[in-house]
């Protein structure tokens, strides 16, 4: 008996994310796991004491970046459920590309676009081929509403909208080649993702990475948005976060 009731207070208090003397407690919200490639991934959001959203990303478990298809992988991974209206995040996609992409030379090698969107998933699924858009593509966010110094990348993709890089990043630059870069999105005058792109060499390598966002001067949705992302091995699991949760007005 006595052992039934540790467990049933133990279970009480996950359930409340209150510690034993009933103070509240940081919790971490995870949702579906998905398959990719011998290994998961899933996405999570973690809060505060006080429940506010501190953080919120996705987890590669052990085996995840082995054996993936050379034809890509595009993977929706669904937020927990906790996190819908506490962030203006709606869903993040996972793409992987074996060949990269344009510009040559530059992106094509096998990466992994890492988009967290702020779009809905239908609407973001609606965008098409930028020649049957081009005035929706081409309709800019107004100033401040991307970062100051990122620069427009060519033309669109199709359910996504348009990119923008930091010309100064050392692929686009010169001074170095692709691992990992802060890409953001647009479409339609609005601002749609952040997006860590990142190279499989960079994921299998097992890093250690935290940098400052580049953040925009204006948010036309007010939320909860991240000042830095990071990159980490954990264990055997690959961790992918936007974290320092602020709210932008």
């Amino acid at each position: 008996m006595k052992l039934l009731l540790t467990f049933s207070l133990l279970g009480l208090l996950f359930l409340t994310g209150c510690d034993k003397n009933n103070e509240p407690v940081a919790t971490t919200f995870s949702g579906k796991e998905e398959t990719l490639g011998n290994g998961k991934a899933y996405s999570w959001v973690k809060f505060s004491a006080d429940n506010i959203p501190t953080s919120i990303g996705f987890t590669l478990t052990k085996g995840a970046l082995d054996n993936l298809p050379h034809g890509g992988v595009a993977l929706v991974l669904n937020l927990p459920a906790e996190a819908v209206g506490k962030t203006p995040f709606d869903h993040i996609m996972l793409d992987y590309l074996h060949t990269g992409h344009e510009p040559p030379g530059v992106y094509d090698v096998a990466h992994f676009d890492m988009h967290f969107y702020i779009q809905p998933l239908a609407e973001r699924k609606a965008i098409p081929l930028y020649e049957l858009a081009p005035a929706k593509f081409d309709n800019l966010p107004a100033a401040g509403f991307i970062p100051s110094n990122y620069i427009r990348l060519p033309a669109g993709v199709p359910e996504m909208g348009v990119h923008w890089a930091d010309p100064a990043s050392p692929e686009l630059s010169g001074k170095g080649k692709f691992a990992e870069t802060l890409i953001y999105g647009s479409y339609d005058g609005k601002l749609t993702f952040m997006e860590p792109m990142v190279t499989h060499e960079f994921l299998k390598s097992s890093p250690n990475l935290t940098k400052a966002m580049p953040l925009p001067a204006k948010f036309s949705k007010a939320g909860y948005y991240p000042m830095k992302y990071s990159i980490k091995q954990v264990g055997d699991d690959i961790v992918v976060s936007l974290e320092d949760l602020m709210m932008m007005q």
